[in-house]
């Protein structure tokens, strides 16, 4: 436990995920949640997007706390993420090109077509600048932390960048208000918030009395980690009232969704579920990565959760890139796992 000890000596450095919208609910602005209550509601200087001003031209101010004023609407966008690049088409927006779009992903229903069509200009990790100069885009919206540097390099440029980030719900709702205003769409952007909205209230409503603990595993082809709350299982779990064990333990570096992997720590929380994402090729793969996982470390013997078939695999195309526009799915499809006698069984996805 000395190790948890010296990690508590750097939580308050710590700078903790920021989401959510703030203001009075308007439908030419970016403002609060439709029906938050004062409680729940940020300052303006908190939102993680913001965008002022009635009509073009517009000011954003990003998640990184750049701002940028766009003159005109603007005819050339390169939306260089999959997780923005959904909400953007969901709103009737066009992109120039996409990072590689891979089969674990949702798409927006009735442009699946399209996106995959679209100029790739490489991995979400990894894209090349060269591919996105030459196709002369009057504004760029990337992703933070995949591609903040290649962001930050376009807009040395000169170019017009947006820095966005989802991870939790409230994200997303800013997002789509944000989005809504650049596009001329608000009125499109506050009905799709209102069914969000509507659908994570009746999974809500039905919750029951319970005092479930998780403890939500990360793996990739190289590691194992713990994801924290302001990853997107951590959101979700928060969302169903579910207790991460490692609500409390500190990141891996500033900002960070994961936390150290610490079996003994799991051990001794004894939670009732063991939730695994993954960033491997495929769902079937990452399952198949995880059972290796527990079946040749002896030390996940101790995990009462694992001996009892308590563990829980969640898809890809919910919890490794943000659902954007079915969100809501992604709440119900936790529910369901974890309750299906009130919300029914979660259907496996490919």
């Amino acid at each position: 436990m000395n190790k948890r000890f010296i990690y508590g000596l750097v939580a308050a450095a710590l700078v903790l995920s920021i989401t959510g919208c703030s203001g009075e609910q308007n439908n030419s602005g970016v403002g609060g949640l439709k029906n938050a209550s004062a409680a729940d509601k940020v300052s303006d200087e908190e939102a993680p997007i913001l965008v002022t001003g009635d009509d073009y031209p517009l000011t954003v101010r990003d998640y990184l706390k750049y701002e940028t004023t766009i003159e005109k609407k603007p005819e050339k966008v390169a939306v260089m993420s999959g997780t923005p690049l959904n909400v953007w088409y969901d709103l009737g927006g066009k992109s120039i090109c996409t990072s590689d779009v891979s089969s674990n992903i949702r798409l927006t229903e009735g442009y699946e077509d399209e996106i995959r069509a679209l100029p790739q200009i490489g991995p979400v990790y990894s894209i090349d600048m060269e591919s996105v100069i030459a196709l002369e885009p009057d504004l760029v919206i990337a992703q933070v932390g995949t591609q903040s540097s290649q962001g930050s390099k376009l807009r040395e440029m000169g170019y017009n960048v947006i820095q966005t980030h989802m991870r939790g719900f409230d994200d997303v709702i800013c997002t789509y208000r944000a989005f809504g205003k650049l596009l001329g769409k608000s009125e499109l952007a506050e009905q799709r918030i209102s069914e969000m909205e509507q659908g994570k209230k009746e999974i809500t409503d039905k919750l029951p009395d319970d005092n479930i603990s998780v403890v939500i595993l990360y793996v990739t082809s190289k590691s194992l980690a713990v994801k924290l709350d302001n990853s997107i299982a951590g959101d979700i779990a928060k969302t169903l009232k579910l207790k991460n064990i490692a609500s409390d333990l500190p990141p891996d570096t500033v900002g960070s969704e994961t936390t150290p992997l610490d079996i003994e720590y799991i051990v001794e929380k004894d939670p009732d579920y063991v939730l695994v994402t993954t960033m491997i090729s495929s769902n079937e793969e990452a399952r198949k990565t995880v059972e290796e996982q527990f079946n040749t470390n002896p030390a996940w013997n101790s995990v009462n959760a694992i001996n009892e078939g308590r563990v829980i695999y969640l898809p890809q195309q919910y919890y490794l890139y943000n659902a954007g526009p079915y969100y809501v799915d992604a709440i119900r499809y936790m529910a369901q796992c974890i309750y299906p006698e009130i919300y029914g069984k979660a259907e496996e996805l490919d």
